[in-house]
């Protein structure tokens, strides 16, 4: 069965996707703006983005397993127990490979998605491609919409608009907040600067942290499963090992190709002052934290972080957000999880006498 630990190499790809992603969430407008070196934000982020995965990244690996279950990509618990406990050995002996090339091509369909809306420069959302591409593969195999399914799916749709909508609500309170209160007396220090930078890191750092605890279930949950009267029921079978997978994986992405999407999100919605920059990744980090609490979820952190330079851009007045960049951001937010969910499909459809 080694063979089958070469078919993680699906999720460390979705994961380095990921990476190239989502390191705009932390540090795009610290780099955009010129505070901090881009070296510097993506060191920070890779190391913040594994210790987030290796604390608290195992918290998220149960919700993505119910959607999952629900749409056919690996088994439940009870339907696992019941096999195990009847002597199903043709069952207990497919289960885990089964489950494992069902994992990979689910995260190689999210992670070219991704990809390519990274490579045009579109900060799409990793949480939104690899939920159309479990429900894709659900409906080529006969799960409906409807039931424990219908529940799953519209709890992690909910938070695509309640987590834009969040970090827009809070990133405007903030940032009102600051100019009144904070700025005028903070940009009459002669040590200003040094203090914008060393909120920036701290913010960034925070941020990069929150990516690691939230999206790190993103890149390896599929493989994940527990082991029952001794029967592994999928490749992984420890929480932590899993999540720090995917935030390794994320971090390598950080480290080797974020660029275009950082300098994205952190010039082309709005322009932001160095201060409103520095709060723009505050109301990230919030936003991912309280609605991922809520929710129980993994939260798109790209929606978040776009919400917050939109809210931002707001204080200034309607005419100092371009709408036009956010419209094209919007269309790949909803393309995305569509094209992962129809490519799933297919491609289900296609294995559905092998692997069903």
């Amino acid at each position: 069965m080694w063979w089958l630990y070469l078919l993680l190499g699906a999720g460390i790809f979705m994961g380095w996707s990921l990476g190239t992603n989502d390191a705009a969430n932390a540090f795009g407008t610290a780099v955009a703006t010129g505070v901090v070196k881009y070296r510097t934000a993506v060191t920070i982020i890779a190391i913040m983005v594994v210790l987030g995965a290796f604390l608290q990244g195992s918290l998220n690996l149960e919700s993505v397993n119910k959607l999952a279950v629900t749409n056919a990509v690996i088994p439940s618990e009870e339907i696992a127990r019941e096999q195990i406990a009847a002597g199903n050995q043709a069952w207990i002996d497919s289960v885990v490979w089964k489950s494992t090339v069902k994992a990979a091509l689910i995260f190689v369909v999210s992670a070219v998605v991704v990809f390519i809306m990274s490579y045009l420069k579109f900060p799409v959302s990793a949480n939104q491609s690899i939920t159309g591409a479990i429900i894709g593969w659900g409906l080529a195999n006969g799960c409906k919409m409807k039931g424990d399914n219908l529940k799953q799916i519209i709890k992690f749709a909910s938070t695509w608009i309640m987590s834009p909508a969040g970090a827009i609500i809070i990133s405007f309170i903030l940032i009102t907040i600051t100019n009144k209160l904070i700025v005028p007396k903070l940009s009459k220090l002669s040590y200003y600067d040094k203090i914008v930078k060393i909120g920036y890191i701290i913010a960034g750092a925070y941020g990069a942290y929150s990516i690691g605890r939230n999206s790190s279930a993103n890149v390896t949950s599929l493989y994940y499963g527990k082991i029952i009267d001794g029967t592994p029921t999928n490749l992984l079978s420890d929480a932590r090992f899993t999540a720090t997978i995917g935030g390794i994986a994320i971090a390598v992405g950080v480290l080797t190709y974020s660029k275009k999407v950082m300098m994205t999100v952190g010039t082309s919605i709005a322009p932001l002052t160095q201060i409103e920059g520095f709060v723009v990744i505050i109301a990230m980090s919030l936003t991912i934290t309280l609605i991922g609490d809520l929710m129980q979820i993994p939260v798109s952190t790209s929606q978040a972080v776009v919400g917050a330079v939109v809210g931002a851009g707001l204080t200034k007045g309607w005419r100092c957000v371009n709408f036009g960049v956010f419209k094209n951001i919007g269309i790949a937010w909803v393309s995305s999880p569509c094209a992962a969910g129809l490519v799933a499909y297919l491609v289900a459809l296609a294995t559905k006498g092998f692997l069903a």
